[in-house]
């Protein structure tokens, strides 16, 4: 069954089916909508940015076996060894591990049947679910890296659709706001209309209806607030002056505080204090001046926020102590208790299997670490911290000799968005699975390349005549023209 979405979103993927930049610009729009689905097949939904992404991979390998060739010289490759290594073997884990231990782990399964218990470790839907989860989010990494390292002068523009989008989900959700303020008309079915998620639209404190934007729940909004958050503010720390940029951030963050996610503001916290440590420890005086105006900016949203919300909707002025006593007594509730267990549980796991994992998709934690302890162990702990160290190194590399600053500055925001993507599912997020977070990884990966190819270029010497050589455009390439 094609939904309301899909019906919108369908066409315009079959549309761009040979522009690989518009099909990366709508995966970047479908990161909006992760709780909606574009089509459903029985009780599974398929998400809005798993569309553009297959298509996208397609794209990519099609051009392969039609003989196109993709630099990888840039440092690309080798950064992204550890990760497709990870990948590899938790592909393997998933079809080896359940059967290896089966029945002699208790796991959290990841669709709970019947009673909320745990149950004993054996092959199920999950380990094929995630599979194919996997599978897709890391050809969107590898293809993305390798193909936008060649097109590099149009990173600045996928990233600005990767802004404009935080812009929709503060819209979507005000809309929210005002649905639950004012009693406007809101299309819930429209924005939640995937089967597979447990929609918590509905949740309140006290009689404040907590907002959940197009997201499953305020903490899946809060975490994705976190990520526009972190890549906006860490652009204006590094100099980025422009409108879109401060506009994200103050709407961002507005959003961000409206939501109620202890999540939300335990990330902002952790991301505020880093900010601070990083820029106070090694970062120039220049830096320290533009975190503390930005502290201090942030500090004035806050204010103006906490002072707005009573004027334009008095009804909730009253129920912000509530808000403010639920948060701080968050550890006393039995939901965070319940996470706590099941992370516990995770963890027990991941030492019950002798750290090797029960196998990806087996169980499902609460929080990211508990739940990569358990599904790939700490092999794959590792794997995915060399990873992250390869990332770092190809990064400074490329920025020690950056000559493109629109580059550099994308560099900057996909490493914010990151990082608050990264704190939030840290604190409370069962795993990583929408294509936007592994598109950013590649849009990382790819700047700092392309970065480092520039710089070659500039140092090598010009063979003979080439000033006479007419100048080769970089662009988005179609089929016919292989």
């Amino acid at each position: 069954m094609i939904t309301a979405l899909g019906a919108v979103f369908l066409p315009l993927c079959l549309f761009y089916w040979r522009t690989p930049e518009r099909l990366l610009q709508l995966v970047f729009i479908g990161g909006a909508f992760s709780a909606a689905a574009v089509l459903v097949i029985g009780n599974y939904g398929i998400a809005p940015g798993l569309l553009p992404a297959l298509l996208f991979i397609g794209y990519f390998l099609l051009r392969l076996i039609l003989g196109a060739s993709y630099p990888t010289g840039n440092g690309v490759l080798q950064v992204l060894t550890p990760f497709i290594l990870v990948v590899i073997g938790a592909l393997a884990s998933s079809f080896l591990m359940p059967r290896f231990f089966e029945g002699d782990i208790y796991v959290w399964p990841q669709k709970l049947s019947g009673f909320d218990v745990l149950t004993p470790l054996s092959p199920n839907a999950g380990n094929y679910t995630q599979d194919m989860y996997l599978i897709i989010n890391a050809g969107l990494a590898v293809a993305a890296s390798l193909y936008l390292v060649k097109i590099g002068a149009n990173l600045n523009r996928l990233f600005n659709t990767y802004l404009c989008t935080g812009l929709i989900v503060v819209a979507i959700s005000l809309w929210q706001f005002a649905a639950n303020t004012v009693h406007v008309w809101f299309p819930t079915s429209f924005f939640l209309s995937n089967p597979g998620w447990a929609l918590l639209s509905d949740e309140t404190i006290g009689s404040v209806i907590r907002l959940s934007g197009p997201f499953s729940e305020p903490a899946a909004l809060a975490g994705y607030l976190c990520s526009t958050v972190g890549a906006s503010a860490w652009m204006i720390v590094n100099g980025d002056r422009r409108r879109l940029t401060r506009l994200v951030l103050v709407l961002s963050l507005g959003v961000l505080l409206l939501c109620t996610s202890t999540t939300g503001y335990a990330a902002l916290a952790i991301m505020a204090a880093g900010l601070a440590l990083y820029a106070f420890v090694v970062g120039s005086a220049t830096l320290k001046k533009r975190v503390l105006m930005g502290l201090a900016g942030g500090g004035l949203v806050v204010a103006i926020t906490v002072a707005a919300v009573p004027a334009v909707a008095p009804g909730v002025a009253h129920q912000a102590v509530s808000v403010v006593n639920a948060t701080l007594t968050k550890q006393q509730s039995s939901s965070y208790q319940d996470r706590t267990s099941t992370d516990l549980d995770s963890l027990q796991e991941a030492a019950e299997s002798y750290g090797l994992g029960v196998g990806w998709g087996s169980n499902r934690s609460s929080s990211l670490i508990p739940g990569l302890a358990a599904g790939i162990g700490i092999w794959g702990i590792a794997g995915l911290l060399w990873f992250v160290a390869r990332i770092l190194a190809h990064v400074r590399a490329a920025q020690l000799r950056a000559r493109i600053p629109e580059l550099k500055m994308v560099i900057h925001g996909c490493a914010g968005a990151l990082i608050g993507i990264l704190v939030s599912a840290t604190l409370s997020g069962p795993g990583i699975t929408s294509p936007d977070f592994y598109l950013l990884v590649a849009l990382l990966i790819a700047a700092a390349g392309r970065l480092r190819w520039e710089a070659r270029v500039a140092q090598a010497p010009l063979p003979r005549f080439a000033a006479f050589a007419a100048p080769k455009t970089l662009g988005a390439e179609r089929i016919g023209n292989v």
